[in-house]
């Protein structure tokens, strides 16, 4: 089941958004960022490129997800991805000692 759900985000990544091949669905996106985020707060906030494409391959439609992604947004997705770790870091939750 799906659920909508609104979302702000800022100017500058609404702009390049935009400027990106519509192949793959903004929704779509967004949804598997955050199957991600949660996969790396599993992990403890320090999943590798091996461990993603671990978890790609194994979750249903991931791999297809990956590849059309990798396909259509490859040349444009350096544009956002500063932003996306930006964001990454920020969201990232702090380890508290004991």
């Amino acid at each position: 089941m799906k659920k909508r759900l609104n979302l702000t985000i800022d100017s500058d990544i609404y702009d390049a958004l935009q400027e990106l091949p519509r192949k793959v669905n903004i929704s779509e996106v967004v949804t598997w960022v955050f199957k991600i985020l949660l996969e790396d707060f599993k992990k403890g906030g320090e999943l590798n490129k091996e461990e993603l494409d671990k978890f790609l391959r194994n979750t249903p439609w991931g791999k297809d997800f990956q590849e059309r992604l990798r396909e259509h947004w490859g040349p444009g997705i350096e544009k956002i991805d500063a932003k996306v770790e930006k964001i990454k870091g920020a969201v990232k939750p702090t380890r508290r000692r004991k």
